[in-house]
């Protein structure tokens, strides 16, 4: 199943008031074959914002090494999955994703695409984004 058709059954569900769910990515081989932007995890914020027809939900991709804390409420869908780092086919790491409604997320090391990537209503005060309900 694509992970867009996921999201139409993620948003029906929420849409009908049920409690917060986790998702799954794809398999590992959909997940390859889709190809997970480990370059620019830009580019994964922009696939999940697609199920979110209304802007419900902020959106942050992380790699695990860039997250120092975080603090997510209203989480609707969330998960993680294992890929080469970006250019490095030896490398790997675990990059995260979640929907949710509010928060924070403080963020360490390196900066850039390749470590993270967000989108909703924050405020952003150096390495902290303090998400804010849509």
């Amino acid at each position: 199943m694509k992970i867009t058709h996921r999201f139409a059954a993620l948003a029906a569900v929420v849409a009908a008031g049920t409690a917060t769910l986790t998702m799954t990515l794809p398999s590992a081989a959909e997940a390859a074959a889709a190809g997970f932007p480990t370059c620019d995890l830009s580019e994964k914020v922009k696939e999940l914002q697609r199920w979110d027809t209304n802007n419900q939900y902020n959106i942050i991709v992380w790699k695990e090494s860039a997250r120092a804390s975080s603090d997510l409420h209203g989480v609707a869908a969330q998960d993680f999955a294992n890929f080469h780092e970006c250019k490095n086919t030896v490398q790997h790491s675990n990059y995260f994703w979640a929907a949710f409604r509010e928060g924070t997320f403080v963020h360490q090391g390196d900066g850039g695409y390749r470590n993270w990537a967000f989108v909703g209503n924050f405020q952003r005060d150096g390495e902290t984004v303090r998400f804010f309900p849509r």
